[in-house]
């Protein structure tokens, strides 16, 4: 299974899937950054399969203090898979896992592992608002024929601020990473 690193300011790190797997699909690693500040301003992102999420910087006021996920400048990030050609004849799930040493306790979020701020940290979510736990394999809703064909498929997901530090929470940058990979169930 071959791995890619992204780099943001937070950054995710994708798991193996505990499902049966094929080792023939790609992966890569998706960097996240944000940043907590009093003002707010456009980022752009990266596109590849090593690739940086930047998060627009969200104020102490809008990641409140309720821990959980902060649902005010959630990044979308698209991946685009095709030719995943999978050695399995029944395979038909394409799947993704995302993994990384920061990951909570709990796997609903990443710690801020080298910037300064304090009690945030990035949650990757299907929608905007419901996360995904990490080192667990997620349905892409794309099917294999679909993965494998050359035109392929897009598969979308939110990278949020989450509170984990309720109402004692620290401006600064935050920077984490993740891995991910694609496996065929």
């Amino acid at each position: 299974m071959f791995k890619k690193c992204i780099v943001v300011t937070s950054l995710l790190v994708a798991g193996q899937a505990i499902a049966a797997t094929d080792s023939n699909v790609a992966g890569g690693t998706i960097t996240f950054s944000g940043m907590v500040t009093d003002t707010t301003c456009n980022v752009t992102t990266n596109k590849g399969a090593d690739f940086t999420v930047d998060l627009a910087p969200v104020t102490t006021e809008q990641v409140g203090v309720k821990p959980g996920v902060v649902t005010h400048n959630a990044q979308k990030f698209t991946l685009h898979v095709s030719g995943c050609k999978s050695s399995k004849e029944n395979a038909s799930a394409l799947k993704i896992t995302f993994s990384s040493p920061h990951v909570s306790d709990d796997e609903k979020y990443l710690k801020n592992s080298t910037g300064s701020a304090e009690g945030v940290g990035i949650a990757l979510t299907t929608d905007g608002s419901k996360t995904i736990d990490f080192d667990k394999a997620v349905d892409t809703g794309v099917k294999a024929d679909v993965a494998g064909s050359e035109g392929g498929a897009d598969v979308s997901f939110y990278a949020n601020y989450y509170n984990y530090g309720g109402s004692a929470i620290e401006t600064g940058n935050i920077v984490t990473t993740a891995t991910y990979t694609f496996n065929y169930e």
